[in-house]
């Protein structure tokens, strides 16, 4: 396959995105994989692949769109898409840490390790063919153990497509292509002749899903992820696993190399004995108790202290998984477990205020407990850390403050009502967002209110007649820009912004009407009712800072 010439490391892309370094390809199918950095996000690493091939671009232009709408802790978030000289690009978020592929070059994977990889990414692949989505390179090269939180990343591959797009294209492929995975990492074996690896044992159970997994047939294999964790609930974790050692002179060398989506060696002793510390930590600090039974009172750290009970032992390693990521999170695990409950009981009026025992009836609620948490954890991670760490003991005067700052310099009230309201619909569910919550809700909403009207920058212009007055100005990622545009009495307004496709705009009066609906980029003409100064909102929801350009005239149609 021949490479584009405008793709050698060094070329700079829409004068914004410089190519470093190609990762993989060219492939007729998933085309080239290059790091890059965006020059207008002070070289902010990204991901870009590039696709010339006719039929790959098709394909993943229907799914592009959606998969930028996917907000989960465990997928990159996707950027923008454009075409240049018959080639498509896709950037993503770069992701620090290693991929599978790398490690098992080093060594062989434990059963626990393979049992708790398997348990973490299958949800992930639950929320892709739940959109209808199907990933179609599962393998140890696109799940990278990150860096920041230990956590598996599905990298995308670029062979995502929708299910039922061939008779090929379908949810039981992906499970197929995990099972796959787990024999490679246990054994080095990839077992696709359907064979099990020579001498490779496991406990009845394990082995019984695996094997149901490599089944090429979706009659004989698994339907949902969904099952496969269900099967997987009665598989007993290894108490312990083999130690990881390295030659001396290996780690060494490993420590000066930094790892970043799995294409040079990383700090693996570094990874390995924080992991091994950190869940030594976790397994002390974390109760092995039932974490949805009824509190009985708090501690000094504001967490529930429950009455010991014994729980099957997959539901104890999920709970240890969920707190490692709370943990990490710096959240107060007393006000997130309240979070939850309440959450529960919302769903579960009919239980009266009664939480889930830890008796065999009730475990599926416990484990409509453990979806819900997992939910509200993929929501409060988009907090900032500052924010995160606040959550259970933020007041009113917290989100005031900033608040009444914005007044104060001339932002109309119905403007941070509009701020305030998207900024708690992006965090708490439709069925909460609606208004100030009670709590533990509240709490949200607070961090929702404080994290929208800290984004804010505003910016003055004055509206000339026959003259543009333009303004060019930068936005960071989830950032906000506020233009207020003073126009003479009488005066209607011409008006233009330019910017990615991922901004948002819109336009309120002088009073705090709506003169035109959030939407995309444009170019709109506001009457003179609407008086000034005008209010013009405009948001950044992309994964990178941008550049957007404002002009404004006085409108000559009225003249």
């Amino acid at each position: 396959m021949r490479l584009n010439p405008l793709s050698g490391s060094g070329t700079v892309l829409k004068e914004r995105y410089r190519l470093e370094e190609r990762f993989s390809g060219p492939d007729p199918l998933q085309g080239s994989l290059w790091r890059a950095v965006d020059v207008m996000a002070g070289d902010l690493p990204v991901a870009m692949r590039q696709l010339e091939i006719p039929a790959a671009q098709a394909r993943v232009k229907e799914v592009w769109p959606q998969l930028q709408s996917l907000l989960h802790p465990q997928l990159p978030r996707c950027g923008e898409s454009f075409e240049l000289d018959g080639v498509l690009w896709l950037v993503r978020d770069w992701q620090e840490g290693v991929a599978c592929d790398v490690l098992l070059r080093q060594r062989r994977f434990g059963a626990g390790e393979v049992l708790t990889l398997l348990r973490q990414i299958l949800p992930v692949l639950a929320v892709l063919h739940s959109c209808g989505l199907v990933h179609g390179g599962v393998k140890p090269r696109h799940l990278l153990r990150r860096r920041s939180d230990g956590l598996p990343v599905l990298l995308e591959g670029g062979l995502m497509q929708r299910q039922g797009a061939n008779a090929e294209v379908a949810a039981w492929r992906d499970l197929h292509d995990l099972g796959v995975t787990a024999l490679m990492l246990l054994s080095g074996s990839a077992g696709e002749d359907g064979g099990w690896p020579e001498g490779l044992e496991l406990e009845a159970a394990f082995r019984q899903v695996l094997e149901r997994l490599l089944f090429k047939t979706p009659e004989s294999s698994f339907g949902t992820a969904s099952e496969v964790l269900k099967a997987l609930e009665s598989v007993v974790l290894p108490a312990s696993e083999p130690e990881l050692t390295l030659p001396p002179r290996n780690r060494r060398a490993r420590a000066r190399d930094q790892g970043a989506e799995g294409r040079i060696w990383p700090v693996v002793m570094a990874l390995a004995l924080s992991a091994l510390v950190g869940s030594a930590i976790g397994w002390f600090l974390i109760p092995r108790t039932s974490f949805v039974v009824k509190e009985s009172g708090t501690n000094r750290d504001g967490a529930a202290q429950q009455p010991a009970v014994k729980l099957p032992p997959a539901e104890l390693d999920q709970r240890q998984q969920l707190f490692s990521r709370l943990q990490a999170l710096q959240v107060n695990r007393g006000w997130f477990h309240k979070l939850v409950n309440a959450s529960l009981l919302r769903r579960f009026p009919q239980r009266g205020g009664s939480l889930p025992s830890e008796s065999l009836v009730d475990e599926p609620l416990r484990r409509v407990w453990t979806e819900i948490a997992e939910g509200w954890l993929a929501r409060i991670e988009q907090l900032p850390p500052a924010i995160r760490a606040l959550l259970g003991r933020l007041r009113a005067g917290d989100w005031e403050q900033p608040r009444q700052a914005l007044l104060e310099q001339g932002v109309h009230p119905k403007v941070l009502e509009h701020l305030v309201s998207a900024g708690s619909q992006a965090l708490l569910p439709g069925s909460i967002h609606g208004g100030k919550p009670a709590e533990p809700f509240r709490q949200l909403w607070i961090a929702a209110a404080m994290q929208s009207l800290g984004n804010v920058e505003i910016v003055r212009l004055t509206a000339r007649h026959l003259e543009p007055t333009n303004a060019s100005l930068r936005i960071p990622a989830g950032g906000v820009r506020l233009v207020l545009v003073e126009v003479a009495a009488g005066d209607a307004l011409a008006l233009g912004i330019n910017g990615t496709p991922l901004m948002q705009m819109m336009v309120f009066g002088a009073k705090g009407q709506v003169m035109e609906q959030r939407g995309p980029l444009r170019v709109v003409r506001i009457a003179a009712e609407a008086g000034s100064p005008l209010q013009v909102l405009i948001t950044n929801e992309g994964v990178s800072s941008a550049l957007f350009t404002l002009s404004c005239r006085v409108d000559p149609l009225d003249q």
